[in-house]
């Protein structure tokens, strides 16, 4: 096993990791071809979360225990509900609504009326792009993500950070304004790769093959958030809380989510990169500013949760339920793109799922001064004297 991998697991998974590698996560392995036509996507078991609580723990959940840390949160002040709860009726509507509506494996589709399926032809969800997607899914990626993009695989609950799940419809690394993130979103995370975690490049492979995963996984998103969206209602507010029936308010629900996606295109934050030179007095200006406002409270106050920039961040929930840290600033490698651009539209809109704010308050000067300083902050030697020795004091 490479050191990558095991940076990532511990004990049980590096049994799982057998099938992973069988799998050929990444590039290596063997295709295994479309998934057999008695493969049902399976009904959502796992929690959901409603309200994350403020009392957050001071340490990880155990290695191994996603579904059981989720339910935790009921303990510490949060809300999350169970759909075995859901009635049995609406359970068995819902079920059959989707997988009418979204077929199976083997046979991915999306059914419904005429906008329904305009939206996913758009989008490029047609059945022969779902059905490559799922052929190419099934080897390389349900180990990790799962059948149905829970993030539930064989190896899921063992590595940290978690694999997505994709139910949610949420996204961390997004060009947008905190809606859904673009294809070509989508398309640089799996070619690059989430450095500081167990998700590899995809680059080995075609870009036709990328694309196909990228059709896929927007297709089990959509098809998780509809699932989502109607047992939440039920499960918060009985039946009364949907507005007509299951199968009614579910096709709602898909073609919310198929709208939202094609506006994300539209949606994008531009960027007009400013002409500062390396090592000029301008430079140096810029991060020292970027410096003032990511420590102060009322400028970007990046400091409040990336504290010592990162070298002492406190957990805290994300969407999904489960625990994390604040990046380490100060790290070379960091988890997805550093690219000045993608920087900016990060400090600009902020990573919701993640919890990390906005910092919309900023200007466009003020959050260029922001992503030069984090550009520098990896490099003593590239920060200004009088900020080196606030980042790197003696002892950091």
């Amino acid at each position: 096993m490479g050191r990558r991998w095991k940076k990532f697991v511990r004990g049980p998974a590096l049994l799982a990791l057998v099938s992973l590698a069988a799998a050929g996560c990444g590039g290596c392995g063997r295709d295994t071809g479309a998934y057999p036509a008695s493969v049902a996507y399976p009904a959502r078991k796992d929690g959901i979360v409603v309200r994350l609580p403020t009392n957050v723990p001071t340490q990880p959940e155990p290695n191994g225990e996603l579904d059981e840390g989720i339910f935790r949160i009921n303990a510490r002040g949060g809300l999350v509900v169970n759909p075995a709860d859901a009635p049995p009726a609406v359970r068995d509507e819902l079920d059959a609504f989707l997988q009418e509506t979204f077929g199976n494996p083997a046979g991915p589709t999306i059914r419904g009326d005429d906008e329904t399926r305009s939206l996913a032809a758009t989008l490029g969800l047609t059945d022969d792009n779902l059905a490559a997607g799922s052929k190419l899914f099934r080897s390389r990626c349900q180990e990790c993500h799962g059948v149905n993009g829970d993030g539930r695989g064989p190896t899921g609950p063992w590595l940290t950070p978690h694999p997505r799940d994709y139910r949610q419809g949420a996204f961390k690394f997004s060009s947008t304004r905190g809606g859904k993130p673009t294809r070509a979103d989508l398309f640089r995370t799996l070619t690059e790769g989430l450095p500081t975690t167990a998700m590899p490049s995809f680059r080995a492979r075609t870009e036709e093959e990328r694309h196909r995963l990228v059709d896929y996984v927007m297709f089990l998103s959509v098809r998780g958030r509809t699932e989502l969206e109607v047992l939440r209602a039920v499960l918060l507010h009985g039946e009364e809380g949907l507005d007509r029936d299951v199968r009614a308010d579910a096709a709602e629900v898909l073609k919310a989510e198929l709208r939202a996606w094609a506006r994300a295109e539209g949606e994008v934050i531009a960027v007009v990169r400013p002409d500062v030179p390396d090592d000029s007095p301008e430079l140096a200006d810029s991060i020292r500013r970027g410096h003032t406002l990511f420590v102060d409270a009322k400028g970007a106050g990046c400091a409040s949760c990336h504290v010592s920039y990162g070298r002492e961040g406190k957990l805290q929930y994300d969407v999904w339920g489960t625990l994390l840290k604040p990046a380490n600033l100060t790290d070379v490698k960091r988890k997805a793109s550093d690219a000045p651009e993608d920087l900016f539209r990060r400090v600009r809109a902020g990573i919701g799922p993640s919890s990390m704010p906005a910092a919309s308050t900023l200007t466009d000067v003020q959050t260029w001064d922001v992503v030069h300083f984090l550009k520098a902050l990896p490099y003593p030697d590239r920060l200004p004297s009088d900020v080196r020795a606030a980042v790197y004091a003696e002892g950091k």
